[in-house]
């Protein structure tokens, strides 16, 4: 007989525990490196604006701007020598290299690169085009040999390069380019500590997010959890219902002619078999107890709420068990704490609820035990009913199962009565809960909502 591979349920909260941080934290780092990324680039091009200002007023300012078009210019010459003097000798200045408008090299810190021309230099062209151009990099080993990089301090990794237009004031036309080689060590440091401080911010909140998710996704995987509970619990009614109709003609009919029998049995002369009987009529009535309870289980028709006093529905109810309890040498005592205790519910269910609940409290204890009902108030929006039986208390296992149908503890119980009470309970907004009681027995609580 073929047998297919049985396959592994889903589960969401395990998934999104080992899933989510990679994505959150990938995200995070993604989110860090882009922003960090944004400001340095701001601080840097910020940083080169400042510096452009500066050259281009001192510049103007002592009047060496046209030595960029007349280089020839011996009087020019020396006064730009001055000037370019003192921008070699700004703070973090490794290099600097002044271009005429033709892309040669009229002026370098490093003489030996004066009169030189670099081909395909992408950011010099830009810059001849009226763009401040801004660059920082890394100059690695294998880029020493690079023209441009020979003869910078080796101790230099890091480095900003400036491609700073100069041009005329009057018609803003691009006379030059000044380029400095800079090593900007407390802008790098605090660009540093800024990326940190971004990094750390950025998976700080990838936390509070991921912590957040998953109390989200844990609440949402109990309650998915709980419905599926409920789904098999409405699967199983579903059959229960579809088996009721059938019970019901096939047994209540049987059940009434033999008591009926029993009864005659009981009024006829002759032998005394009225022991026998009465034993078959208890009997009957109790398999009718047990029809009537699927019967009221599986019923799909929808009660109206009417206003109900619970004292006086409680007060009904154990009058009708007083009797039974007194048999048994037991004790059933009622008192009500709340003032006007009225609910919206249907009557004939709610006693239904209770009865079942009084005869499970009775059926758990020996001779001589007591059973206690309350009504309590909670708030002013809310009643509470405990029922307390000095019975032997059921363990937290069969706690956890008392409201599934078919559960019993019972050895001839049919397990109906606390799922049908918890039915009808949650029919009309309230709530039900089994624990144990503070001494010992069973405490069932119920709450309903009020009026």
């Amino acid at each position: 007989m073929p047998t297919g591979k049985r396959t592994r349920p889903f589960d969401l909260l395990r998934w999104f525990a080992w899933l989510s941080p990679v994505l959150i934290a990938g995200m995070a780092l993604a989110n860090a490196w882009i922003i960090s990324s944004f400001l340095n680039d701001q601080l840097f091009q910020r940083e080169a604006g400042i510096t452009r200002d500066f050259v281009q007023n001192i510049l103007v300012a002592d009047g060496s701007l046209e030595y960029l078009s007349r280089p020839t210019d011996p009087l020019l010459k020396e006064r730009f020598r001055n000037t370019a003097d003192h921008l070699s000798n700004m703070r973090d200045v490794l290099r600097a290299n002044v271009f005429d408008s033709g892309g040669t090299i009229i002026w370098s810190s490093d003489r030996s690169l004066v009169g030189q021309r670099f081909a395909d230099n992408d950011e010099l062209e830009a810059a001849m085009g009226g763009e401040l151009v801004v660059h920082a990099g890394q100059i690695s080993e294998s880029h020493r040999e690079k023209t441009e990089h020979v003869g910078i301090d080796p101790s230099i990794h890091f480095f900003v390069e400036s491609y700073i237009p100069v041009r005329r004031p009057t018609s803003g036309e691009v006379v030059g380019v000044i380029e400095l080689y800079k090593a900007p060590l407390a802008l790098t440091q605090a660009i540093q500590a800024g990326r940190r401080q971004v990094l750390l911010t950025a998976l700080g909140s990838a936390l509070v997010l991921y912590l957040g998710l998953f109390w989200l996704i844990r609440r949402a995987d109990a309650i998915i959890k709980q419905q599926h509970v409920r789904l098999i619990d409405a699967e199983t009614l579903a059959v229960v219902g579809e088996l009721t109709s059938s019970v019901a003609h096939n047994l209540r009919n049987p059940l009434s002619s033999i008591r009926s029998s029993a009864e005659l049995a009981l009024e006829s002369p002759g032998e005394d078999c009225s022991a026998e009987a009465r034993d078959i009529i208890r009997e009957v009535d109790r398999i009718s107890d047990r029809v009537a309870e699927l019967l009221a289980f599986s019923a799909t028709h929808e009660p109206q709420p009417t206003p109900v006093d619970l004292r006086e529905l409680l007060e009904a109810c154990c009058a009708d068990h007083r009797p039974a309890f007194e048999r048994r040498a037991q004790h059933l005592s009622f008192h009500c704490e709340a003032d006007a205790p009225v609910i919206k519910g249907d009557p004939p269910l709610l006693r239904q609820a209770i009865h079942s609940l009084l005869s499970n409290a009775s059926e758990a204890m020996g001779e001589g035990g007591r059973c206690e009902v309350s009504v309590h108030p909670e708030g002013r929006k809310t009643f509470r009913i405990d029922i307390t039986d000095s019975g032997s208390g059921l363990t937290p296992d069969a706690q956890a199962q008392m409201f599934r149908p078919f559960f019993t503890t019972k050895p001839k119980g049919l397990g109906l009565g606390l799922p049908l009470a918890k039915l009808i309970v949650e029919r009309f907004g309230g709530t039900i809960r089994i624990g144990a009681a503070e001494h010992a027995g069973t405490l069932i609580r119920i709450t309903f909502p009020a009026r």
